[in-house]
């Protein structure tokens, strides 16, 4: 992973890194080995891997991290949860993850699986990020030194955990996490720089010192645009949103041309990297980067 990113100290230019996920089938898989290919030669910091509800698709995440580790030369980070799963089995899966030989983590409690809900003991019993930040500090410290090194990422929220009291709690939990062993932070989604510009500085004004990437999809279909509005907690753009509509609901260049101008306005207001949520395709976001003159 880039050194400067992770220090925090101004970078010569700005860097970025990816996210994908476990194919759900074999086509999918053929797909989504070409696309890695494409996205490790764009040369990001780290490509990191999510990881499903309840440890859902533990394995195939395992096995595409080993992919990426053997047959790529970009940095594999690995999504960790939290939800309906115990302390015992979480510790085992991390020293499973550094027997793979994939030492840096992104740790998160994780949505609650589908027919669960925030009040339901499945997850209000889990352990939380904080202590999951917590628990991958304890598990590297039982390796030998030369498997225990790696960095730590955590989730935040510019609009607001769904479960926020305020930005300012937050803010406290974030700064809490980074005291645990974090070393950097990952936004959820959002739609208006000024939501990550006012929430990082903000932060920084709290005393953090930790870099916060931005994360940023660029959508294709009007089904993306959705998503990504339920995850943000904010309506999307009026613009993007009539412009996919009479487009017919798919429009690739339609979102790049929006993350484009968003990443734009992040980059210019100080943000030290960024980190683009792919769907598991590697056009639109190499496309992004070719418009902000980040590759090669």
């Amino acid at each position: 992973m880039n050194a400067t990113l992770l220090t925090g100290s101004a970078p010569t230019r700005a860097r970025f890194s990816f996210e994908v996920f476990p194919a759900r089938s074999g086509a999918a898989a053929l797909a989504l080995g070409n696309s890695v290919q494409h996205l490790s030669a764009a040369g990001p910091d780290f490509i990191s891997v999510t990881y499903g509800a309840n440890g859902s698709h533990r394995d195939a995440s395992l096995d595409l991290l080993a992919y990426l580790r053997d047959h790529t030369d970009a940095l594999p980070l690995a999504h960790l949860t939290t939800v309906g799963e115990s302390r015992e089995v979480i510790r085992e899966t991390i020293h499973r993850i550094l027997d793979a030989g994939i030492h840096d983590f992104l740790a998160l409690r994780g949505d609650p699986p589908r027919g669960s809900d925030e009040a339901s003991p499945l997850v209000a019993g889990s352990l939380s990020a904080l202590e999951l930040t917590e628990l991958i500090s304890e598990a590297r410290a039982e390796r030998p030194a030369f498997t225990s090194v790696g960095r730590t990422a955590v989730a935040a929220y510019p609009n607001g955990h769904p479960l926020s009291q305020g930005q300012s709690a937050d803010i406290d939990w974030l700064l809490a996490k980074e005291a645990a062993g974090a070393q950097f932070a990952i936004t959820q989604l959002f739609f208006r720089a000024e939501e990550y510009l006012s929430f990082a500085d903000a932060a920084r004004t709290a005393g953090l010192r930790m870099p916060l990437l931005p994360g940023l999809m660029p959508v294709s279909t009007s089904g993306q645009l959705r998503k990504v509005a339920s995850l943000a907690g904010r309506p999307a753009p009026v613009l993007l949103e009539r412009s996919l509509e009479e487009a017919g609901g798919y429009a690739p260049e339609l979102g790049v041309e929006h993350t484009i101008s968003l990443a734009r306005e992040l980059l210019a207001g100080g943000a030290p990297s960024i980190h683009l949520y792919t769907f598991n395709r590697h056009e639109q976001v190499l496309a992004v980067l070719g418009e902000l003159d980040l590759l090669g």
